[in-house]
């Protein structure tokens, strides 16, 4: 790739006003109707563990499944602000504001790398970032790779600021970042092994990072070189030691923090989430399962952004080549990690999708910046625009009429909005039901989820995975391949199965209800009916 004829130089107030329409965008397609789509199993389960940590104060680690508390402590955080009150009370769009609110600040945290992407690339990613289908629709998601692509871009920034002269504090911020990434979620451990590779190759290939006067002068000794990385990881153990521990509380939490590989180990082979090597590659460039979905304009940005690091001309600027040779390398690696294992879901790859974001603004800046001619900045800014207008298309789509349709490549194992119908119909047998004469049964291979989150005010529903030995419940929800053994069980007593509902892809719920309540329900409803 030729180096650019000429640089296109972009001031404060352009970087301002790009900065500002950004957030507008981001703003404006991640916050409304938040409470529209159904709630995912993850989220629901995530829910009910921020409500409980936040009325009772502790968190439960498990770990071998849910990862760490970090989503709860920001949750937690961000309830006292807005103001959210008793944690019973809380709704799906309320949590949903909290990745919302992280993705918002992931955006604005792109302008701490202004000086190593450039103004003009750090414009285009954050256009990119604030559109982009799969960073929008995780943005309205209640689990935590969101928070996670935040804190690792934190590090990031935090780590190249310190090298451009920035002070310690740089560090503290870069290892307290590292630490939620511990604290969030366990597969961080990815994205520090991709970092370690991607400094490594820039150092043999580029050399240094920063001035000469930061801690990474070629000149300093060994021990002044290490110095800084004492910072960043007394900050990092002690932010999460912190937290699993639940302020120095619970110290088998943080053992377990720990061992817990143990069990990632074992997961990577799949565990029922196994897809081919180059799935998350589709869901970049082209995916067609029912409708064709793509983001890959911002691909094919992101690698002219990778060939611009390696080859551009960046004599003026070696420390900008550094940090953007390091990120190509760095998303490769992400790239490459997450392909090699069996175990795939689709925001397992945002954190790789957001680097590539940022090289793509890159990309769009080199091209841009190699164009000299009038009718070419004019054909660059038509076919630019008609693919942020494919990506906000592509992005309304995802986040409104298939926001839980599995035709919608993010959409993964969701919750089907055929499944909404059977709450209130629930409800409305609470309601019919004599006053402590209504119980409910849920049986179901994944205990009902969500549906403890929906009914998590009604005391009287009982969750099992197997069928008991004995039935009383006057409601009953499950699997219509238990019919034959629940009516085994009956024991003389009628029950009515008036309707079956869709809980999740392959997975369907049949309703019995007691004959005398299904009765009962069924007379008030003609009297209802019959009123004036």
């Amino acid at each position: 790739m030729p180096p650019p004829q000429k640089q296109k130089s972009l001031g404060r107030l352009g970087l301002m006003i790009f900065a500002i329409v950004s957030l507008a965008l981001g703003a404006y397609y991640r916050l409304p109707s938040l409470g529209d789509r159904p709630m995912h199993t993850d989220e629901a389960i995530l829910a009910m563990k921020s409500a409980e940590f936040q009325a009772t104060g502790h968190f439960q680690y498990d770990p071998k499944d849910f990862h760490g508390p970090g989503l709860h402590y920001i949750t937690r955080v961000w309830s006292k602000l807005a103001g959210w009150g008793d944690s019973a009370t809380w709704t799906e769009a309320q949590l949903r504001t909290v990745p919302v609110v992280c993705g918002l600040l992931l955006l604005l945290t792109t302008l701490l790398l202004r000086n190593a992407l450039g103004r003009l690339a750090t414009g285009f990613a954050m256009l990119l970032i604030s559109i982009s289908p799969m960073m929008v629709y995780y943005s309205r998601y209640f689990i935590m790779e969101v928070p996670l692509v935040l804190f690792i871009t934190l590090s990031i920034a935090a780590l190249w600021q310190y090298s451009q002269g920035g002070g310690r504090w740089w560090l503290v911020l870069a290892g307290f970042s590292i630490g939620m990434q511990h604290a969030t979620k366990e597969t961080f451990a990815i994205n520090i092994v991709a970092g370690l590779v991607g400094f490594v190759v820039t150092k043999m290939m580029v050399g240094d990072f920063a001035p000469r006067r930061s801690g990474y002068d070629t000149g300093a000794s060994k021990r002044r070189a290490v110095r800084p990385w004492v910072w960043v990881i007394i900050a990092a153990v002690l932010t999460s030691v912190t937290i699993y521990s639940g302020g120095f509380k619970d110290w088998q939490a943080v053992k377990d923090s720990a061992l817990t590989y143990l069990n990632y180990f074992e997961r990577a082979g799949g565990s029922g989430h196994e897809k081919p090597w180059y799935y998350y590659l589709t869901l970049i460039f082209w995916r067609k399962d029912g409708l064709a979905w793509s983001e890959a304009m911002i691909g094919g940005l992101g690698i002219v952004g990778m060939l611009y690091a390696f080859l551009g001309n960046h004599t003026k600027q070696p420390g900008r080549q550094a940090f953007l040779v390091f990120l190509s390398v760095y998303t490769f690696v992400l790239f490459f990690v997450y392909s090699f294992l069996a175990y795939k879901t689709p925001w397992s790859i945002l954190s790789a999708q957001h680097a590539l974001t940022l090289l793509a603004g890159v990309g769009a800046a080199a091209i841009s910046g190699a164009l000299t001619g009038k009718l070419s900045r004019i054909g660059f800014r038509i076919a630019f625009g008609i693919g942020m207008y494919h990506l906000i298309a592509q992005t309304n789509l995802a986040i409104h009429l298939y926001a839980a349709d599995s035709r919608n490549p993010y959409v993964y194992s969701h919750t089907s909005t055929n499944f909404m119908r059977l709450l209130p119909q629930v409800r409305e047998l609470q309601k019919t039901a004599p006053d402590d004469a209504f119980n409910v049964l849920v049986i179901n291979r994944d205990a009902g989820w969500p549906l403890p989150w929906y009914w998590r005010d009604i005391k009287s529903v009982h969750y099992t995975t197997t069928i008991p030995e004995t039935l009383d419940a006057r409601v009953i929800i499950a699997e219509p391949e238990m019919k034959a053994a629940l009516e085994a069980k009956f024991a003389g007593k009628t029950y009515t199965a008036p309707d079956l509902f869709g809980l999740r892809p392959g997975v369907m719920l049949n309703l019995w209800i007691e004959q005398s309540l299904w009765d009962r329900h069924s007379l008030r409803k003609q009297q209802e009916a019959a009123a004036p």
